[in-house]
């Protein structure tokens, strides 16, 4: 009986760290037309609205503003962990990430972040799962540090609230509004 009771134990407490370790962005929770509103301290309030599937990838449009509506100021294209493949911006200029850019990996990721205007940067990004979400430095090919930061997660993966600083300062983000049908 004891045996049992402390396998009951052990199982649970290994479930209860998966959860926690998992980081990833669930796409297939949401529906076209879902969306996240965020609060930017830099850049204020940006819709991150769920467009659907193409091809393996997964598309938000984000569009600034009272409300997601008109033109996507950005899209992001994302892999089924919610790692970013490619993210193309109103003007046409793009980034694409080789093989992706690690956000949703937890430990240590290498990528190449590629622009239209043929400028490669190689980046290490190192990941590690927070109570609520997930806590991360990036690097540039020298070891430099860029930026970091954390970010809270919803059920379904969505970044919400989160802080950045780095190179450009730094960035709050604060989770203000959420539509999933």
């Amino acid at each position: 009986m004891r045996a049992v009771v402390f396998l009951g134990l052990a199982l649970s407490v290994i479930a209860s760290s998966a959860v926690a370790e998992d980081i990833r962005w669930k796409p297939e929770t949401l529906r076209p037309g879902d969306y996240t509103s965020i609060k930017q301290s830099q850049g204020g309030l940006i819709h991150h609205v769920f467009r659907g599937k193409s091809g393996r990838f997964y598309i938000l449009d984000s569009y600034r503003g009272a409300a997601p509506s008109g033109k996507p100021v950005f899209s992001t294209y994302l892999d089924k962990d919610g790692n970013q493949v490619r993210w193309v911006r109103k003007d046409g200029f793009e980034l694409k990430f080789i093989p992706h850019d690690c956000t949703r990996t937890l430990g240590r990721c290498q990528y190449t972040q590629v622009g239209s205007d043929k400028k490669k940067e190689t980046r290490l990004r190192i990941t590690t799962a927070s109570g609520t979400g997930f806590k991360f430095d990036e690097h540039n090919a020298s070891g430099q540090r860029l930026f970091g930061g954390k970010m809270e997660l919803d059920a379904r993966g969505n970044a919400g609230s989160g802080l950045i600083t780095g190179n450009q300062g730094k960035q709050r983000f604060r989770l203000v509004g959420q539509a999933y049908q």
